[in-house]
């Protein structure tokens, strides 16, 4: 990814991110995530191809075991 493709990403997941963290304020944390996970899934559909948007699903399923929690990191790893 180009570097400046880099820091556009992440600058857009640094505000979505601290919007996200607003709103757990309020709501439950699973209410954002689903939230979340919906509008993404949507954007997706929207702009990916059928063939593209069920790879990407696949590509989800598959990294499961590499999803951490942020409860789960330890200090040289960056938290985002």
């Amino acid at each position: 990814m180009p570097k400046n493709k880099e820091k556009e990403l992440q600058e857009i997941y640094d505000k979505v991110f601290a919007q996200a963290v607003r709103h757990m304020k309020k709501y439950e944390p699973q209410m954002v995530a689903g939230t979340l996970m919906a509008i993404a899934m949507r954007l997706y559909r929207t702009s990916l191809s059928a063939d593209g948007f069920h790879a990407m699903l696949q590509t989800v399923l598959d990294s499961e075991e590499d999803v951490k929690s942020y409860f789960d990191f330890d200090e040289k790893d960056t938290l985002h």
